[in-house]
């Protein structure tokens, strides 16, 4: 806008900018201080959590049952993209005959097909996760919520080291269809820890089971 502005002499000029700062500080520093104030929310309240659940101190009877799949989050899209096939989920935990032993039925919709595939945990002595049959390189770990009722839902974390690098959330509920602030809940908590890939089933046909 300088560009535009009659010819003036060097003490025009000087008083003219010093007019003109005078104008702008006042908008810089509320800006300044609208930022230093937002990082200070930032640091003095850190993301909310969930309660971490030993598996060792869980009571599998407790967790027997129906399971219905309602939601995922990643850090990396690529990691939901299995999940986005799916229709929707039912999961049915077992105990079985083996000590610190349970059974995983799971079932898929998928378009108009349904895929069944059965999944054995083991719980290790000492240890806060299950490990996956077959994968021992994979650690599986559960989380529940201080803000609802935890016996309705529960949280399912997947972690696997490189090559395969996955960290995955799954959000799993007693009933088909978990309330909307529980999603809400689960998709903001962890989007503050850097999980922003989210998936909601859609739940649109008739479950496989």
């Amino acid at each position: 806008m300088m560009t535009h502005l009659p010819t003036r002499t060097p003490n025009d000029f000087k008083s003219f900018q010093y007019l003109d700062q005078g104008v702008t500080m006042p908008k810089n520093l509320a800006s300044l201080l609208l930022y230093v104030y937002s990082m200070w929310v930032v640091v003095s309240q850190p993301c909310p959590t969930y309660t971490a659940l030993s598996a060792a101190s869980l009571n599998p009877e407790e967790y027997r049952g129906r399971w219905y799949f309602s939601a995922a989050v990643s850090g990396r899209e690529e990691e939901l993209q299995w999940f986005r096939m799916m229709d929707s989920g039912v999961y049915t935990m077992q105990t079985t005959a083996v000590p610190q032993t349970v059974l995983l039925n799971v079932d898929i919709r998928i378009g108009n097909n349904c895929m069944r595939s059965s999944m054995t945990y083991k719980v290790l002595s000492g240890r806060n996760d299950v490990q996956l049959e077959g994968r021992p390189q994979r650690q599986t770990f559960f989380w529940g919520g201080a803000q609802h009722n935890d016996s309705d839902y529960i949280i399912v974390q997947e972690t696997e080291p490189a090559p395969a690098a996955l960290d995955v959330y799954t959000l799993f509920g007693r009933k088909k269809v978990l309330p909307d602030d529980v999603i809400k809940d689960f998709q903001e908590i962890l989007a503050c820890q850097g999980m922003t890939a989210f998936f909601r089933l859609p739940q649109t046909q008739e479950l496989c089971s």
